[in-house]
């Protein structure tokens, strides 16, 4: 059997603790990988124990950070106590005691924690121990054993393989090697402003909450419309002979339909906030930041993050052209599928998937801690190399003549990250929601203009 566990976040409480012991027993034992290790039996009290525990540490401390971050946020795993057959236990002792045993092996490595997790078995309450070792850093020095044990000398280097923890091969001594002379590398880029400003609009709030009011109150009107509909049948002779015709009555509650209403209108609200970036996309002038590697290293998988104040909206810009995607009116309510005119429509309230709007911030965009954060896809950057980042687009009711905002950077192959600010100019846009939104509603310019001329 394959190990079932979500090795997608690192494992944190009891319960995800007990979770990752009983996808141990439900595994095989080829099923150990580079982040995870299990042991039937040992104490730590004895120089046994004591030892493969820290070479287990060792073999994970000596993992390279971008091979050990593609799972559990970089963390590894040992457990003692059980193995695919059973829970076994261990002994407990003290954290002080446990520490004095495994610095002997260790010597100052202490980016580790351990704990006893508790398991309800048949012979009653067993303890496993589980080891946390923390992800590895560019710019860590080598780990080696510190105290011999058996053949294995002071300054053994022991690497986690794929199900194993063994002395570290020529490879991986490079490797470490370059790890450890990363600590020296610095990353070194620089992110300039070309164009943009903030958009500086009129609030939009009231408005919209204008429209959304307008449209529940004209589609929940359908509720009381329907009852009267309702009644005036009940007092047709015909009316049997005419409910006959609808081979699919509205079978929603008057709640549903409200759900459906307030589902509709929320997503309703988001297409306008997207027509309204569109607009701004088009009128104003997005923010486009370029990226300098000004030094002789290759630079890999560069990210840059924007902090701006949460007042200011972020939104990656589109194409002005492209259609915004308004959502579906749910189905008229009371009124059932005639057969002839909509079986192939299937069930009414059973329609095609009306609510799947665009969102309005990209995956890459969002609100945290007070700021709007804009992080931008990782780049490549070979010495002396320009790119121009993704165009976004900013605005904000706030009055200001500038917005002072942050950018830090970082790569995966050098430590640290740069980290500066920069004003951003504001710039006022006459932009008025209800004119974005005519199109929408089929209004028509010219036919306004008439309109206004015969008052």
């Amino acid at each position: 059997m394959t190990l079932d566990f979500n090795a997608d976040e690192p494992v944190v409480g009891l319960a995800r603790q007990r979770e990752l012991i009983r996808a141990v027993l439900n595994a095989s034992s080829a099923d150990e990988t580079r982040w995870l290790e299990w042991k039937s039996q040992h104490d730590v009290s004895r120089a046994a124990g004591a030892f493969a525990v820290s070479k287990a540490i060792l073999g994970f401390a000596n993992r390279m950070p971008d091979v050990a971050e593609q799972w559990v946020g970089g963390h590894a795993y040992l457990l003692v106590g059980v193995d695919e057959d059973a829970i076994h236990g261990v002994p407990t002792h003290d954290v002080e005691k446990v520490d004095g045993w495994l610095r002997r092996y260790l010597g100052e490595f202490s980016r580790y924690q351990f704990t006893y997790v508790p398991m309800d078995t048949d012979e009653g309450k067993r303890h496993v121990m589980l080891a946390d070792v923390s992800p590895p850093r560019w710019g860590d020095l080598i780990h080696p054993l510190h105290k011999e044990y058996e053949s294995y000398r002071p300054g053994a280097v022991f690497h986690r393989y794929a199900g194993k923890t063994e002395p570290a091969r020529p490879a991986e001594i490079y490797a470490l090697t370059e790890r450890a002379r990363r600590a020296t590398k610095r990353v070194n880029v620089d992110v300039t402003m070309t164009t943009g400003a903030v958009a500086v609009l009129a609030p939009t709030e009231d408005v919209r909450r204008t429209i959304t009011d307008f449209l529940r109150e004209e589609m929940m009107g359908q509720v009381d419309a329907a009852d009267e509909r309702r009644k005036a049948a009940a007092s047709d002779p015909f009316g049997a002979f005419r409910s006959l015709q609808v081979l699919w009555p509205d079978s929603r509650s008057p709640e549903e339909f409200r759900q459906e209403v307030d589902e509709y209108l929320s997503d309703f609200d988001l297409a306008m906030q997207h027509a309204l970036a569109q607009a701004v996309s088009a009128t104003g002038t997005p923010l486009t930041l370029t990226l300098t590697n000004p030094g002789e290293d290759n630079l890999t998988k560069v990210e840059v993050v924007l902090s701006l104040p949460d007042t200011v909206t972020a939104h990656v810009t589109a194409d002005a052209e492209e259609e915004v995607d308004w959502p579906h009116q749910p189905a008229k309510y009371g009124e059932g599928t005639i057969p002839v005119l909509g079986v192939h429509q299937g069930v009414l309230g059973v329609q095609p998937p009306a609510y799947h709007l665009p969102s309005l911030h990209s995956p890459d965009i969002e609100q945290q801690d007070g700021l709007t954060l804009i992080r931008f896809a990782p780049v490549d950057l070979r010495p002396h190399e320009t790119v121009a980042l993704d165009p976004i687009t900013v605005y904000s009711s706030q009055e200001a003549d500038s917005f002072l905002s942050e950018w830090r950077a970082t790569a995966t192959n050098v430590s640290s990250k740069v980290q500066r600010s920069v004003s951003i100019p504001a710039q006022r846009l006459e932009l008025d929601l209800r004119g974005v939104l005519r199109p929408m509603f089929g209004i028509d310019d010219d036919a306004e203009q008439e309109e206004g001329g015969d008052d």
